[in-house]
């Protein structure tokens, strides 16, 4: 036998989903995006973009979220219950001083490199919804990260950037950076991260079921999570972006 069969067979046992068969849902998911990439119908992405990943306290990979190519372990179940029951479309802005020892807990977690000191000044964007805290904070090293925190001890966390930052979009527009969902059945929950350029007053999300719902937009970036698997789909929701001007609409893929 060639030994590098042998050594990926060893490997393979380390895999925690080497048995996870994809759902019927997921598999239809990925034939659609691949169909629309065939078609020309799909934007390429920008070198930059991050491949997200949500790492969370205890938790186990649970869904692939096709447009942001990722596989995302997130919250405990019972903490994912908890942030759906009570999320709410309009979020509350929050400062760094009030969301420090959430901050801190992400900062301690492996995402983006452990730092153990965190000031109010790292938070970059902080709002809650319901029980869930999210915020996008930057470390000491300089790598900026995603934290959705349910409670004390219930977190997850993505990557956003290295160790150098993103240049903002053109003025009245926003890139997209990253964009997945997670979970399952009534637990199931999205998220969508960008940055915002020069005189965007405000971003909406609008799902193709007609619901509406605030980002929030500070520091540059805007961001929200949601209940249902919006995100981890192709161009099921619609990014409303608010300025002097008025309001311009994108489909995601249509998004830098």
């Amino acid at each position: 036998m060639d030994a590098s069969m042998k050594e990926l067979e060893q490997l393979a046992v380390l895999d925690p989903a080497r048995e996870r068969v994809p759902t019927d849902m997921e598999w239809a998911r990925s034939r659609a995006f691949v169909e629309r990439v065939m078609a020309g119908e799909v934007s390429s992405r920008p070198a930059h973009r991050p491949v997200g990943r949500w790492l969370g306290v205890g938790a186990a990979a649970v869904a692939a979220g096709v447009v942001a190519a990722a596989v995302v372990p997130a919250l405990l179940p019972g903490a994912a219950d908890k942030a759906v029951a009570s999320w709410t479309a309009a979020p509350s802005s929050l400062t760094g001083e009030q969301v420090l020892p959430q901050a801190q807990a992400c900062a301690r977690n492996d995402v983006g490199g452990s730092a153990s000191a965190v000031r109010p000044a790292d938070v970059l964007l902080a709002e809650k919804r319901g029980d869930a805290t999210l915020l996008i904070m930057r470390k000491s090293g300089g790598n900026t990260l995603e934290c959705l925190s349910v409670g004390d001890d219930q977190f997850a966390s993505m990557g956003l950037t290295g160790d150098r930052p993103l240049p903002a979009p053109p003025a009245g527009t926003v890139s997209l950076e990253t964009m997945s969902s997670t979970g399952s059945g009534d637990s199931m929950w999205s998220n969508i991260v960008g940055l915002v350029g020069p005189g965007v007053t405000g971003v909406d999300v609008r799902l193709d079921d007609g619901r509406v719902f605030q980002t929030s937009v500070k520091a540059g970036w805007w961001a929200a999570w949601w209940p249902g698997p919006e995100g981890g789909e192709v161009d099921h929701l619609t990014v409303l972006v608010h300025t002097s001007a008025g309001t311009t609409s994108y489909r995601p893929s249509e998004l830098p």
